[in-house]
């Protein structure tokens, strides 16, 4: 199986290629998701002058959902939307990922960035509730990429959404505080190329 394929840089850790190899076989669609948010998050840190922090987001991205694996597979591929049950297992997912990234010794502060990608500003996101600074830049970005690559593709209950109608729903996140503009800004300045590492087209 090409895990390898297109990948904008090597990985910092040796382990991250097993357990992409592992999400690879258990389920395709999140593997693909963690690549396309990977190559995003790392566009977006270039983009907004942190390019020290670019490959550290890339290596997040490639992992934020590596705690999927543990998530029970007929919850995975299911075709109904979530009901509230259903919402609270499959956010187990973060507490799993922080789980497996410290058993392998990650550095905390990536295992801190990956663990914040469903955080939100305004303190209604998860696991923890984060406000405001608590919430680290690149759990920031990593915020949008995986919310802009999960609106692009399709899922099991839906079809994807045009990067027009993507980009719409994170102006409105930003507008409500839940998102921080300043990095829906820079995708939107790169959307072309966020578009291009999604594999969708932008103008659709």
């Amino acid at each position: 199986m090409p895990v390898l394929a297109q990948r904008e840089f090597r990985v910092l850790y040796p382990l991250t290629e097993s357990l992409l190899e592992q999400l690879a076989g258990a389920d395709r669609v999140t593997y693909e998701h963690s690549l396309h948010v990977a190559g995003v998050a790392s566009l977006l840190a270039r983009e907004m002058g942190l390019a020290g922090e670019e490959r550290v987001l890339y290596e997040a991205g490639l992992l934020h959902d590596v705690g999927k694996l543990h998530v029970p597979r007929e919850l995975l591929f299911t075709r109904r939307v979530f009901g509230p049950s259903d919402r609270l297992e499959m956010q187990k997912h973060v507490g799993y990922t922080r789980e497996i990234l410290t058993h392998c010794r990650y550095p905390r502060t990536l295992v801190e960035v990956c663990c914040q990608h469903h955080e939100r500003l305004d303190g209604s996101g998860y696991p923890l509730g984060l406000k405001g600074s608590a919430i680290s830049p690149g759990g920031r970005i990593l915020a949008v990429a995986d919310v802009f690559a999960a609106l692009v593709a399709p899922r099991p209950y839906r079809g994807a959404l045009s990067p027009r109608q993507a980009v719409e729903i994170l102006r409105q996140e930003a507008l409500c505080g839940r998102l921080a503009a300043e990095v829906v800004g820079a995708l939107v300045r790169r959307l072309d190329e966020c578009c291009g590492l999604c594999g969708v087209r932008a103008g659709v």
